[in-house]
């Protein structure tokens, strides 16, 4: 099986099972131009089109406001604006203040930037999603991502929990979906490679120091090479929690 029909096939099945698109959608896709959202926003539309559903996508790329070369990186966004065109998805790019907001948390040790980042990106998101009608935004977490939260919530905040395929915000006013759940980010590095598509390099000065990475390091160096199965069954557990088996809170 070669690996676009592979990714379809997994990506397709997320599509179903939590029944992520229909018709008369409007769907904001998070384009990051990362690895994970140049596949999510493609994998959409090729799905869109076999699906034959009547839906309307909306490509956004936010810059964060970390410090970067510019002129390098409107050349980047343009690139993703072509990128977008050859699919026939809209695109909207928008200036933030998320990242120098995040700096200031860092600096003033109030909190954790990557949290402030993230807080300020979503709302932003949310808001938009308002002005522009969208019931839906479209994240390109995957499989390794659902693991590494599960593991972080548990060793930082005491519960089991990881993100969700489908998540209703705002009492079913607007939707969180997440197609690439199933996959495995080591597919959709190949795919990318394969494609030959250019990546929009990370400006985040933490992005290589976050908890999350951490635990990346941790399972991909001690825990999934002591057995091929473990990464596979730890994901069959997050599918398949059994709660009769769990304990009730006493804490």
């Amino acid at each position: 099986m070669n690996l676009h029909h592979k990714l379809k096939r997994l990506i397709g099945r997320a599509l179903f099972r939590y029944e992520m698109l229909k018709d008369g959608d409007y769907i904001i896709i998070a384009l990051s131009g990362g690895e994970d959202s140049l596949v999510l926003a493609y994998f959409l539309k090729d799905w869109q089109k076999k699906m034959r559903i009547n839906c309307k996508f909306l490509a956004v790329h936010l810059d964060m406001g970390f410090q970067k070369n510019e002129d390098k990186y409107q050349e980047d966004v343009k690139g993703l604006e072509e990128f977008c065109k050859s699919l026939e998805i809209d695109f909207y790019f928008s200036k933030t203040d998320c990242g120098i907001q995040a700096m200031e948390a860092f600096e003033k040790d109030i909190s954790a930037p990557c949290f402030v980042c993230s807080w300020h990106r979503r709302k932003y998101l949310f808001k938009l999603a308002q002005e522009k009608g969208a019931n839906k935004l479209a994240f390109g977490h995957h499989l390794d991502d659902a693991i590494i939260t599960f593991f972080m919530n548990m060793f930082y905040h005491g519960e089991l929990s990881t993100i969700l395929p489908l998540q209703e915000m705002f009492k079913g006013k607007l939707y969180i979906i997440r197609p690439l759940i199933l996959v495995e980010k080591d597919l959709i590095s190949r795919f990318v490679k394969k494609m030959e598509w250019k990546v929009l390099e990370n400006p985040c000065p933490f992005s290589k120091e976050t908890k999350r990475k951490e635990i990346e390091n941790l399972l991909n160096t001690c825990i999934y090479p002591s057995n091929p199965k473990i990464k596979r069954n730890i994901a069959t557990a997050i599918f398949n929690p059994k709660i009769e088996y769990l304990p009730r809170k006493v804490w």
